[in-house]
């Protein structure tokens, strides 16, 4: 057999490397600093993740992240007398390095975080032992050129009568995938009439991007940081304060081979923040500094057109085709949606005063199911509403309840057989409660953002090799032949078992009715052209 000279495309083609949950262990001891009261009692713990960059190195995958570890604690003050609302915070960097199933170049990463966990504990009035975990689902998926068939070129002297079978499909190649930080450093003003701070108790930041352009290698983004706060007065009573602040944010990266007529995903995340309050003119704590670093993460592909072969036959000689199963990664659709959570809490009767109220979200598992004949998304969240509070007797007591919450997302393009991907970055972008007698009626906004993708696998043409030591042999001599098709027979297969081409029996047998793939819809007599020899 001789090679046909055939005309071949690169085309991008991808593997999963890596899906699994990742486990990342952390241990750390805690040395409240000099200024920080001893502790009584610890009251809540928690922790956030963020991953703020990922490389690869030959089969090796290696996530860069930053856990915030809040700590909110009741302390003596200088007298030993009254028991003071703290927090501390502490920074714990870590590396997670994963064995990739083969070598790679370029990896598009999708990170989500599943769960975590945290013990934490006061070994002595100055020291808090920490022991926490997270997992996060982690899918590496390589990108690389692959030559493929997209038609056989034929010699016009010495035709070979090759007949390819061909399969369009839009493609979106995915151009890069961003994670920079961008720093935001403010100075705010405390509001009209509020007292100066003493200490911060506790304080929440997220950021939410409101727009993003894609420039040639760039993208320019801009948002909003929301910022809510619990201090302790500097007054004699010790009182708390809250405070809420909105502030414009922007940033541009770096996004090599990107420009306008590609489609980018992008948004925030906070990777790590210190607010520290700062005097005045007079003296007087009524400035608060802010200084955060905040992750631009991005998808952005392009889409094309592409047209492969995935079989072949000659109408003069025998031919054999060489085809072999490739992977393709698309975009199917971009999430970026604000759900609601509306619940209900029994408060404790001795419950007197709410001080505060915030929610945080500590894991998601995703799954994909099929509803009226679709697919969908179905995001299941472990949301903690945390509640500090007064009793009668005026001590500080604080509350937590973790409720599910399930969003669920349709993907009218998801192509059946595909594999499935969804990696969603939450968080809690607006909290408020209404209370009644006994009972906290609580709503608590979640913004979701990320890319569904798609792995879909087809058989694609590598190369086509013609016998012509061997030509095609016909029973009789005649010019036409009937056959009767069943429902559901394709008009490729026929052709190709009649070494006949398959246009020439599509203008032969105009009046049948096709399906879009050209399969026979009901049982019909078909004229079968046969090809002079």
């Amino acid at each position: 057999m001789m090679e046909c000279n055939a005309i071949r495309q690169a085309v991008c083609v991808n593997e999963t490397v890596f899906d699994s949950v990742v486990e990342v262990p952390l241990e750390a001891d805690i040395i409240l600093p000099d200024y920080c009261p001893d502790i009584v009692k610890i009251l809540k713990c928690s922790l956030d993740f963020c991953i703020s960059s990922s490389r690869v190195q030959g089969r090796q995958l290696s996530l860069e992240g930053m856990c915030s570890v809040h700590c909110l604690y009741l302390g003596e003050d200088s007298a030993g007398t009254q028991l003071r609302l703290r927090c501390i915070d502490y920074k714990l960097p870590y590396t997670k390095t994963v064995d990739l199933k083969g070598e790679a170049r370029e990896v598009l990463c999708f990170v989500s975080l599943e769960s975590s966990y945290c013990n934490c504990r006061a070994v002595s009035k100055r020291r808090i032992e920490l022991r926490a975990s997270a997992s996060h689902r982690l899918c590496a998926v390589s990108s690389s050129q692959q030559q493929a068939v997209t038609e056989a070129a034929e010699d016009t002297e010495n035709p070979l009568g090759v007949q390819l079978r061909q399969k369009s499909f839009e493609q979106n190649s995915f151009v890069s995938q961003p994670r920079e930080t961008i720093s935001v450093s403010e100075q705010m003003e405390l509001g009209a009439g509020k007292a100066p701070v003493r200490s911060i108790i506790s304080s929440n930041i997220s950021a939410v991007m409101t727009d993003h352009k894609l420039i040639s290698g760039k993208i320019v983004t801009k948002g909003e940081l929301h910022i809510s706060l619990l201090y302790s007065a500097d007054t004699a009573a010790d009182t708390v304060e809250q405070m809420e602040y909105v502030l414009p944010i922007s940033g541009v990266v770096d996004a090599p081979g990107a420009d306008d007529s590609c489609i980018c995903s992008a948004g925030y995340e906070v990777c790590e923040y210190e607010l520290s309050p700062k005097s005045d003119l007079e003296g007087e704590n009524t400035l608060l500094e802010l200084h955060a670093q905040v992750v631009v993460n991005a998808e952005i592909c392009r889409r094309s057109q592409i047209s492969l072969a995935d079989d072949c036959y000659s109408t003069r000689y025998e031919c054999e085709g060489h085809s072999r199963p490739m992977d393709f990664l698309s975009l199917v659709e971009a999430v970026e949606e604000r759900n609601m959570y509306k619940g209900e809490i029994q408060l404790p009767e001795e419950i007197e005063t709410i001080l505060s109220g915030w929610g945080k979200v500590s894991g998601s598992t995703v799954r994909f199911e099929e509803k009226d004949g679709q697919q969908q998304a179905v995001v299941q969240l472990n949301l903690n509403l945390c509640l500090l509070a007064t009793d009668r007797d005026g001590s500080i007591q604080f509350y937590d309840k973790t409720e599910p919450m399930e969003c669920t997302f349709p993907i009218p393009a998801a192509q059946s057989g595909s594999k499935l991907i969804f990696c969603p970055q939450a968080s809690v972008v607006g909290f408020d409660y209404n209370r009644s007698s006994d009972s906290l009626q609580v709503r608590c906004e979640v913004l979701l953002r990320g890319c569904i993708c798609q792995m879909h696998r087809c058989s694609v043409m590598e190369e086509i090799s013609v016998d012509q030591e061997h030509p095609v042999r016909w029973e009789d001599d005649c010019s036409l032949t009937i056959y009767y098709a069943d429902a559901g027979e394709n008009l490729w297969e026929i052709a190709k078992r009649y070494h006949t081409a398959m246009q020439s029996v599509m203008e032969a047998n105009q009046q049948v009715e096709l399906s879009d793939d050209a399969q026979v819809t009901k049982r019909e007599m078909l004229l079968i052209p046969i090809l002079s020899r």
